[in-house]
């Protein structure tokens, strides 16, 4: 939806949630057609998954339905910083011989600090650009040895996050600081003795938590080099390395929680949804990365006796139709 104009992006975004929830619960659907949205300006990725073809030595996107690489310059969705690295990273590549392969790339909120990670063998050994660090990326995603420079970068937030190349963070760097005012502003009117960060990553809703002040903050994240960045970003949390399908399993008691959940762009599983229900926690923040998986996981929620309190939409990938929806659920039955 590049061609949208910006002024226009609130009322198309509402209509789009709106159509995804067109078989959800009317309340879900009329919530979503009154919410506000955090419309994003361009330029906004600090994250980016990258293709390299060495035949070609292009790097860059997948074209429109092809596995064929394109050149991206000028982009509108990229960073300043990104855009001028490109072809000294391309030529590194190239001058090292690397093979076909992926290169993922993040950089803080500033756009000043960058960091790359590689899949598809050694990493060109000379600095690169402005890179502060390059290296090569074990099968889970973690850093893994041969590179060289800064592992990841510092995300600078009222608590700062270290965030390692290579582990989820949420993509838009304007938004961000936004979103974690949002989830503490939310926290904060809850008042919780405890708060679980599900699908947690890095810290990033947790710290929103421990800034205002929750004592008790519980991350959950399956991925080791996220989990063990989220220890190091909040040494006073519980960090339980596990998928939130098994900590749910045995979550501890409900009085007095509140879970932030931030799932996949599939929503929550089934195991993740009725752990989620059988646990009952006083209150549930829910970021849906897709409206229609929003529909089903916020119906879920309505129909175990939780009221929507509050729901917002947020226009995280600029450009494009997908719209998150925050929302907020408090138990009022049981």
């Amino acid at each position: 939806m590049a061609h949208v104009r910006r002024d226009a992006v609130a009322d198309v975004l509402r209509a789009v949630a709106s159509g995804a929830l067109r078989h959800a619960p009317a309340s879900l659907g009329e919530a979503v057609r009154e919410a506000a949205v955090e419309v994003s300006p361009p330029a906004w990725r600090l994250r980016a998954r990258l293709h390299w073809d060495a035949s070609r030595r292009v790097l860059g996107f997948r074209g429109p339905r092809s596995h064929g690489v394109v050149a991206i310059s000028p982009c509108r969705v990229v960073s300043p910083l990104l855009l001028e690295t490109l072809p000294e990273a391309a030529a590194a590549l190239a001058a090292s011989s690397a093979g076909d392969g992926e290169l993922e790339w993040i950089e803080d909120l500033e756009g000043s600090s960058a960091v790359a990670g590689w899949h598809g063998g050694p990493v060109p050994p000379a600095p690169v650009g402005r890179l502060a660090g390059f290296h090569p990326l074990a099968n889970g995603g973690c850093v893994d040895t041969g590179g060289w420079g800064a592992e990841g970068v510092v995300m600078l937030l009222p608590i700062p996050l270290r965030v390692p190349v290579g582990a989820f963070f949420q993509g838009n760097r304007h938004l961000v600081p936004r979103l974690f005012a949002r989830v503490a502003q939310l926290v904060e009117g809850e008042r919780p003795a405890r708060v679980v960060d599900l699908y947690g990553g890095v810290g990033f809703f947790g710290a929103a938590a421990a800034h205002i002040g929750v004592a008790a903050v519980t991350v959950v994240e399956a991925s080791a080099c996220a989990a063990a960045a989220a220890r190091d970003n909040l040494p006073g949390a519980r960090v339980v390395e596990a998928p939130a399908e098994v900590f749910l399993c045995d979550p501890g008691p409900a009085g007095g929680s509140l879970a932030v959940v931030d799932p996949p762009r599939t929503g929550l599983s089934r195991s993740a949804a009725e752990g989620l229900l059988r646990w009952r926690p006083e209150s549930v923040v829910l970021l849906s990365c897709d409206a229609a998986r929003f529909g089903r996981d916020g119906g879920r929620l309505l129909g175990a006796g939780y009221t929507l309190v509050s729901t917002g939409l947020w226009d995280l990938f600029v450009g494009s139709h997908h719209v998150e929806v925050l929302a907020h659920f408090r138990r009022t039955i049981g």
